[in-house]
């Protein structure tokens, strides 16, 4: 074999294990955001109208966020079942011709005052979550295993819930270099960050509607709280 022919197979080969290693470190990133300010929220009333409605304000809200998303591109958009985190993303969705993927594991959970050991907490399928026909064409489940909502009878059921949604969230995109946005809840929300940040929730400010907030994925697959609500950090 000729000099110039072990250079290139050389080069090749360096090559190769040069891009092998930078997709290993590629991390992740995850932009986290609350859905819009619902009528519950204005008013402090809470019933299932008023949970699944925007407020004014919310509305607003949901109009800034598009606006600053149009910026931004996302390799998934992982969504909360619920109706308010539709109906907050689902603007940008249809701008961008995008299909939101529906996550059952970021629904609203852990709101118990009395939380408890948090240990033995379990999985429960509750009842099928069924799209309203306004947003089929925005949304999508998962696979045909996540279409229906997790039965949370105390702290440490939602937990598990969050952490399910952890597990899954590495298994299908750490160290790809993806950029992921979330569309979640106050309480889901705050043990979301604590669990990938592995720190308290109590520790971290509370998620703002429509506000975002940005994670990034080290080479040793820890993330890093890059920006909370808006803001450095």
């Amino acid at each position: 074999m000729s000099y110039r022919k072990i250079m290139f197979r050389l080069m090749a080969i360096v090559l190769c294990i040069s891009s092998g290693s930078a997709y290993a470190n590629a991390g992740l990133d995850i932009i986290v955001v609350r859905h819009a300010e619902t009528v519950t929220n204005a008013t402090g009333v809470k019933d299932k109208r008023n949970d699944s409605m925007l407020s004014e304000v919310g509305l607003a809200q949901v109009e800034a966020l598009t606006r600053e998303l149009s910026g931004h591109h996302f390799d998934a958009v992982l969504v909360s079942p619920a109706e308010r985190a539709l109906l907050t993303i689902q603007p940008y969705l249809q701008q961008r011709k995008m299909t939101g993927i529906v996550w059952p594991e970021i629904t609203e959970c852990c709101w118990q005052q009395d939380r408890g050991d948090i240990k033995g907490g379990q999985l429960q399928k509750k009842h099928s979550i069924h799209l309203p026909p306004e947003m089929v064409a925005q949304f999508s489940f998962r696979d045909n295993d996540s279409s229906f909502k997790y039965a949370n009878s105390n702290y440490a059921d939602g937990v598990a819930q969050v952490r399910e949604a952890v597990r899954l969230l590495k298994a299908s995109y750490s160290n790809t270099g993806k950029t992921i946005l979330i569309v979640t809840h106050y309480h889901a929300g705050g043990v979301l960050l604590g669990e990938l940040l592995g720190v308290d929730r109590d520790s971290l400010p509370g998620l703002e509607n429509a506000r975002l907030t940005h994670l990034r994925q080290q080479p040793d697959g820890r993330f890093e709280l890059l920006m909370i609500n808006g803001q450095r950090y």
